[in-house]
Parts: C-alpha cells; sequence; structure tokens
C-alpha cells in the first residue's frame, strides 16, 4: 500500500512544476549531513541538494537566494540576512527572548550557526542541502522541523584559481577570489584551498529624513580557508576556518508600507563570526572508521532599530526619540567521535551496517539589551548538551532495508539577568527513526518512514516583576512525523524526480508571540508559549528534466497545510484549527535553462508563494505573490560573463508584517506594517579561472 501510494504520488507530481536539485547531467549525489554520508537517491528522507553548478547557474551569492526556492522552506524577514527560518511551517520568527531554541538546524563545515545563519555565503560552496522533517538522529535538538546543511568545496590536488566580479542595481560590487591545490609536488602533499568573498549594496530603501540610500545597506566579507593532511595511508586531517564580517544596516520599516523610511536613528544588524573545525578520518583496520570532528565558533552580533521608525518632529505633539538594540555575543565548542561499520564487520551474516556516536557541546551566550520603553537588560546563559546515538541499516532482501536510529541527549542549562531571573532546566529528551525502503528496480526506490524530533523547553527572560507564572516557562516539544515517498532516475539519466507525503503531529508545539508589557500594558514584550496541539502535513515533489543534452527543464512544488489550536497568552480567544504563521498553503519554482555548444548560455525561473499568516494571534496575512528571475550569459574554457535580472515584474511582496499601532497621525490605531522584500535588480557578473 505504501509503494502503491508513493507512486500515485508520483504521478500527481508530474502535474506539478518540480525540481530535483540534481547536477546538470543527473550523477549522483553524496549527502554529507547524513551519518553514513548516503546518496541522496538512497536516502530515505525528504532532501533537496543544490550543487556548485546549479548554483553558479542560478547566479546564488547567498543561502537567502535560494531560500524560497525550496520546497516548503520560508523565512521570517526580521534581519538583513534571512536569520530565522521555518520548514513545513516549523521554525521562530524573531529572537527577543536571550535563550536561543532554534527548530532548524543550520551547519556550515560541521561548525553549528543554528539561530544565526546569515553567514551563509555561498560563493566557493560545494552544495547546499536541505533536509525536511525531524532530524534528530542526525542532529539532535535543533533539528526539529529539519536541517540546512552548506558543504564548501574541499582543497584539490590540482592548481585551480578563480576570480569572480559582479556589479548592479542598488550599488551591488561583489568579488571573489579562490585558490586551491597542492603544497609541493610529492604524492601525499598537504592541499589547501582558500576564498574571499566581499558583497556591498545599498539595500533598497531611501531614507528621505537623513537623504541617504545605504541605511539598509549591506556590507559582508566572508573569509574561509581549508587544509588537508595525510598523515598515513589511513588517515586524512581536515583544518578549516571560517571568518564572516557582516556590516549591515537595518532600516526596513516604514508607516506607509514602502520603500522610503523616515528614521532618524537608523539600525544595524552586524555579525562577526570566526569559526574553526578539525575532521580526522581513520580507517583503523578492514573492521570500522573512526570520524573525529571538533569545532568552535565565536560571534559577535548587534542588532538594532529605530523602534518609532520615524523623526521627533514626525509627532509634533510628544515628539519622541525611541531606540532598541541588542548586542550578542555567543560561543559554541562542540565533539562528536562517530564509529561507522565497514563490509567487513557487518552484522547478522554481513546483512547489516551499524554505527555508534557520542556527542557533547557547550553554547554560552551573553546579552546587552537597551530600549529606550524597556529599559536596560543582561542577560547570559549556558547550556550543555550530552547525547549518544546509534544507527542499525538492515538488508531484509537485496532490494529491501530496514533502518533504524535512536539518539538520547540531556540538555542542562543555565540563566540569568540583571532582574532577577534565575533558571536552571535539566532535560532527558529524546529522538529517533525507522524507515523501510525498497529499490523497486534500477529506476525507481520507494521509501516510508516514521521520526521523532524534540525541541527543549526554555524560559522567557526580561519580562517585568510580577508577571503571571503562565508567561515565564514553557515546556519541551516533540514532534511525530509519518513519510513516504518514491525517488526516481530513468536508466537513460534523462529525468530525475522526487516526491514524498508528510504529516507530522506537534505535541505541546512552541511558537513565538507577543503582546503588550503583561503589568504595565504599557511597553511591548516578546515570548515563547505552547499551545495545545499542532498538525503539519503535505506534499514535496521535484523534477530535473534533460530533454537534450544542453536543454534543462525544472521545478519543485510544496503544498502544505498546518492546523493549530490553544489560546496564545495576548488574546482571550482560543484558536481552532487556524493555519500556523509563515506556512503558505505553496511555494513552486518552474524554469529551463540552454548551453549551446558554442558557449551561449540562458536562462529563465518564475518562483511563487502563497499567502500567509504573520502571526498566530491576529488574522492579517501576507499577498500571495511571483517572483521572476533570468540569465543570459556566454561561457568558454577560462571565462565567462553573465548579464542577469532579478525580480523582473519589480514584485511588491513582504517576509514579515505586524499589526499594532505606531503612527501618531492615525492616533496609534492598529495597522498593518510590513517588511518588503528586496526590488527588482540587474546586473553582470564575470568569471575567469587560471
Amino acid at each position: 500500500m505504501l509503494i502503491r501510494t508513493s507512486l500515485l504520488a508520483s504521478l500527481v507530481a508530474g502535474l506539478l512544476p518540480v525540481y530535483a536539485q540534481e547536477a546538470n547531467t543527473l550523477d549522483a549525489i553524496t549527502i554529507s549531513a547524513d551519518l553514513r554520508n548516503s546518496q541522496d537517491k538512497e536516502l530515505a528522507a525528504s532532501t533537496s541538494v543544490l550543487t556548485v553548478q546549479q548554483l553558479q547557474d542560478q547566479g546564488a551569492t547567498h543561502f537567502g537566494d535560494v531560500l524560497l526556492q525550496t520546497p516548503n522552506v520560508n523565512y521570517s524577514g526580521q534581519s538583513s540576512r534571512p536569520r530565522h527560518i521555518q520548514i513545513r511551517g516549523m521554525g521562530e520568527r524573531d529572537e527577543y527572548t536571550g535563550a536561543p531554541n532554534a527548530s532548524v538546524g543550520y551547519a556550515i563545515d560541521d561548525i553549528d550557526f543554528s539561530g544565526i545563519g546569515m553567514a551563509g555565503s555561498l560563493f566557493d560552496v560545494k552544495q547546499v542541502e536541505v533536509l525536511r522533517g525531524p532530524q534528530s538522529t542526525r542532529y539532535g535538538a535543533s533539528a526539529l522541523a529539519g536541517l540546512i546543511n552548506i558543504q564548501t568545496n574541499e582543497p584539490t590536488a590540482q592548481s585551480e584559481q578563480m576570480i569572480e566580479a559582479s556589479a548592479g542595481g542598488d550599488s551591488l560590487r561583489e568579488l571573489g577570489i579562490v585558490s586551491s591545490g597542492a603544497m609541493n609536488k610529492e604524492a601525499n602533499s598537504p592541499q589547501y584551498r582558500f576564498s574571499m568573498f566581499s558583497h556591498k549594496s545599498d539595500g533598497f530603501r531611501n531614507n528621505a529624513f537623513l537623504g541617504r540610500s545605504d541605511t539598509n545597506g549591506r556590507d559582508e566579507l566572508n573569509i574561509r580557508g581549508k587544509l588537508r593532511f595525510f598523515p598515513s595511508a589511513v588517515t586524512t586531517v581536515d583544518l578549516t576556518y571560517l571568518h564572516s564580517d557582516l556590516n549591515n544596516g537595518y532600516d526596513a520599516w516604514s508607516l506607509n508600507n514602502n520603500f522610503t523610511t523616515l528614521s532618524d536613528q537608523p539600525g544595524k544588524d552586524t555579525q562577526l563570526s570566526n569559526a574553526g573545525a578539525v575532521k580526522v578520518t581513520h580507517k583503523g583496520n578492514p573492521n570500522y572508521t573512526l570520524v573525529s570532528t571538533t569545532t568552535l565558533a565565536n560571534s559577535d552580533m548587534t542588532y538594532g532599530y529605530d523602534e518609532d521608525w520615524v523623526y521627533p518632529a514626525f509627532d509634533p505633539v510628544n515628539g519622541y526619540s525611541s531606540v532598541y538594540q541588542n548586542n550578542k555575543h555567543r560561543r559554541t565548542l562542540s565533539q562528536e567521535l562517530r564509529l561507522i561499520s565497514t563490509p567487513a564487520s557487518r552484522l547478522f551474516n554481513g546483512t547489516t551496517d551499524w554505527l555508534v556516536g557520542g556527542y557533547g557541546s557547550q553554547l554560552t551566550e551573553s546579552n546587552l539589551t537597551q530600549s529606550t520603553f524597556g529599559g536596560t537588560n543582561n542577560t547570559d546563559y549556558n547550556r550543555q548538551n550530552i547525547a549518544l546515538f546509534g544507527q542499525l541499516d538492515h538488508a531484509l532482501t537485496k532490494t529491501t532495508t530496514l533502518s533504524g536510529g535512536l539518539r538520547s541527549e540531556q540538555i542542562n542549562a543555565h540563566f540569568s539577568g540583571s532582574n532577577g531571573d534565575t533558571f536552571s532546566p535539566t532535560e532527558t529528551l529524546w529522538g529517533g527513526h525507522i524507515t523501510l525502503s525498497e529499490r523497486l528496480n534500477k529506476a525507481h526506490t520507494a521509501y516510508t518512514s516514521l521520526s521523532k524530533g524534540y525541541k527543549a523547553g526554555g524560559f522567557n527572560p526580561g519580562l517585568p516583576a510580577g508577571s503571571d507564572a503562565k508567561y515565564l516557562r514553557y515546556g519541551s516539544e516533540s514532534a511525530l512525523n509519518y513519510e513516504i515517498g518514491l525517488k526516481s532516475r530513468l536508466p537513460d539519466n534523462q529525468l530525475s524526480t522526487k516526491v514524498n507525503l508528510f504529516y507530522t503531529e506537534r505535541s505541546n508545539p512552541q511558537f513565538d508571540g507577543y503582546s503588550y508589557d503583561p503589568v504595565t500594558h504599557g511597553n511591548w514584550v516578546f515570548f515563547t508559549e505552547n499551545l495545545s496541539k499542532a498538525t503539519n502535513y503535505g506534499l514535496e515533489a521535484e523534477f530535473n528534466w534533460q530533454p537534450q543534452p544542453r536543454w534543462q527543464v525544472f521545478g519543485n512544488a510544496g503544498l502544505l497545510m498546518t492546523e493549530i489550536s490553544g489560546t496564545p497568552l495576548n488574546i482571550a480567544n482560543t484558536i481552532s484549527d487556524r493555519q500556523q504563521a509563515h506556512a503558505p498553503n505553496y511555494q513552486y519554482l518552474l524554469g529551463t535553462q540552454y548551453r549551446t555548444a558554442s558557449g551561449y548560455f540562458a536562462r529563465v525561473e518564475v518562483n511563487g508563494v502563497d499567502q500567509f499568516y504573520f502571526s498566530n494571534s491576529h488574522s492579517i496575512q501576507s499577498d500571495p505573490y511571483t517572483l521572476v528571475n533570468a540569465r543570459i550569459g556566454y561561457q568558454s574554457k577560462n571565462w565567462e560573463a553573465f548579464l542577469w535580472g532579478r525580480n523582473l515584474t519589480d514584485e511588491k511582496y513582504a517576509t514579515r508584517g505586524f499589526y499594532f499601532g505606531n503612527n501618531p497621525q492615525t492616533g496609534y490605531a492598529d495597522e498593518t506594517y510590513l517588511r518588503l522584500g528586496d526590488r527588482q535588480q540587474f546586473g553582470l557578473t564575470t568569471r575567469f579561472f587560471f
């Protein structure tokens, strides 16, 4: 029945605009985020993978460029770059509570950036992997909704260099440099790779009061360095260093919901991250492979904005001026050990692969928050995670595999704040998966899975003294995800498709909310709360068709239905079976591209997103929108050049919204306020290879 249902879903997918994120030649792709580095076509999970060739064909230089083009992935535009991400409708929309607790895992070269994903440069990236659904066996408490894994390019034995430069509207200026190769001519010579990418732009806003066009601008520098050593024939050591310096403005809100702002104290959204990883892969004997991964990351961030959005004289009666700013320092340290079986050490007469591992991490974060309305608040947060995990993959027959994984994780946290808040919770949570996959023939593999994800509980610091206890704490959340899917690749490699159906039951679901101060009812406060229940279900489908070697047609679609029930803390009425916030019912991408034998290239793509609620506590929604992008260019062996356009129709669309009073000219009556996405932009990109 499961296989028949999957086949039926595949037939439905054939009628939809869907896109299997495969290489142009439809070669096999390995998912590095999986515990075993499995091939995408064999992994019993809903996945999307963007390869280096696809990223270059799209002209993507930051994860935000491709985020909305991924089935059932959305984000909250409350920062200069996407930081708060939702997968299948699950994920945070802001982070004001001072206690990091991400629903979507986010890693770059095995380094955890969950909740601070702005450092998502895609220059010189090998591939972007999006795994939807709970990934707790693989990634623990930070992957209740899914996992985004960015793998940058590895060092090479051959010497290669590349320079990329772009210029375009909104004063866009980009420059990238790559150099890779061996340090000497010996067979086991150490290898290196270095890349640098700089991005500068004005941010599509004009500040009429200050007479500036760059108050919402971006000024970003990303540097990566990698070294690979071969101490012995069975041992490889990889060293990675990441430096990300984002010095962006944040002046995105207008009383008129347009691209003209009136703030006298425009905000900023900065992130300075220095991170490193040491990965040792040792094939100790024919019976096992040991992988040790150590990571360390330090990040300093400043996030602030003009709270009233205008200059003092705009309100001649009150004439007040207010500013919000948060200074954050986060440090993460992690160690994972993974012992992986080999064909020689399979269990049960050679039918079962095995894997065991342990994980430990420590996260410390301090926050200094200053607000004209809310005053000053200092917080300190410390969290230790210790986990054990394992997985068995048992071959029932030559074509049928049963897989089971389990992870147990203890989370110890301590929080203290300058207003007297102190919390020290300890939780032990568990998650895992059971999957059954069937290779129907060389072209089709069907699977079904049951997975359980988890997310720790927490607390809401910074609330005023005397707040009701119901505001102070929230409990842990778990999710059961049921899924069936079919991955297909025709023998001639001209068509690749994926389709899956999923149903997720969320227990004690966590949602972020905001309201007036629960004690004085004077200032805004933000908090996380548990509602009664929630369900998320739908379909994801992708295809990549090459009717000719140089012509490609691609697409994807995500269909999503969500329900939520409960009574939010900031309203008196109970919500019953309403859709969840930031969970559009559909998303799609449909496009085509063509390369001529002489090197000319053309590509066009259409990306659509349905309307969605901005919050669970009111009924204001975004409008559905469609974005059109196109590229034309020429490619040769040593250089290439592209003319491109994004949002060709200059569509006006919202990525975040609020409903409250902030305009003195309307007596501070409640109104809808929108954070608009990027406008129409044209540009030129060139690359030179050496």
